[in-house]
């Protein structure tokens, strides 16, 4: 793996095409080992040989895999534009974008309000996802089977220091979820902090990211519970239009 990797990085370089010779010194590789790298390379279509000169260049599949990196950058950039501009409206607030990493759920980016109190979640920070109102929001848009799956797996790995609920009780609240359009809470985790939560999917309905507000429970937050998801979800669609305008679908 290590050797087909190098050989791969050996076309970063200035040379838009290379051959065995070159790459066998290059690499300090005899040049067996370099035919059958490439040879596999070939057949995956990572890397082309050029019919004429036998020499070989960076193949379809890479650029597909850039293509790919791309997408997924340009969707992070996208939502978190647009989620700065949505909650600068909200003081008090602070806004998430966060993934799913097994049963795992991962901020990605923190976004705090305009307000001289709120809440702050590091970018990395992991929760386990049936613990959270946007984990469980990311859950519930997985087929029932693969979500309870999941949430098995991770309950099995224990590491928790609250109790785990009831399974029931957990399928019930993604059924709701579903149902609605976007997950909800009002201090069940947290005391005092409420959640709001909704996930962006892609073309085939399965999650991508989730958007998510924590916001905290006083007088002047009052009534912001009724309006966020509807908020959250202009803000989706508004991602899901700027990234299909740059030629790209949302996707995992």
């Amino acid at each position: 793996m290590d050797r087909a990797l190098r050989v791969l990085e050996a076309f970063l370089g200035e040379e838009s095409q290379i051959g065995v010779l070159e790459l066998s010194r290059q690499l300090d590789l005899d040049k067996s080992v370099i035919h059958r790298i490439l040879s596999t390379l070939v057949a995956r279509r990572f890397i082309e040989q050029d019919p004429v000169s036998r020499r070989y260049r960076v193949g379809l599949r890479i650029w597909e895999l850039g293509q790919r990196y791309l997408a997924g950058q340009l969707l992070k950039d996208v939502a978190e534009k647009e989620l700065t501009r949505m909650i600068a409206a909200h003081p008090y607030a602070t806004a998430y974008l966060a993934q799913l990493d097994g049963g795992d759920v991962v901020v990605i980016s923190t976004i705090r309000g305009p307000g001289p109190i709120n809440l702050y979640m590091d970018p990395g920070s992991r929760l386990i996802a049936e613990h959270t109102t946007t984990g469980r929001t990311l859950l519930s848009f997985l087929p029932p089977v693969k979500a309870d799956q999941i949430v098995a797996r991770r309950r099995q790995a224990g590491g928790s220091i609250r109790q785990f609920p009831d399974i029931d009780e957990v399928r019930a609240d993604f059924a709701a979820i579903r149902e609605r359009g976007f997950g909800e809470s009002q201090g069940r985790y947290s005391p005092g902090v409420n959640t709001v939560a909704v996930a962006l999917c892609d073309p085939d309905g399965s999650p991508i990211l989730a958007l998510s507000v924590d916001y905290l429970g006083f007088p002047e937050t009052e009534g912001l519970g009724r309006i966020l998801p509807r908020e959250l979800q202009d803000c989706v669609r508004r991602i899901e239009r700027l990234v299909r305008a740059s030629g790209t679908e949302p996707e995992a």
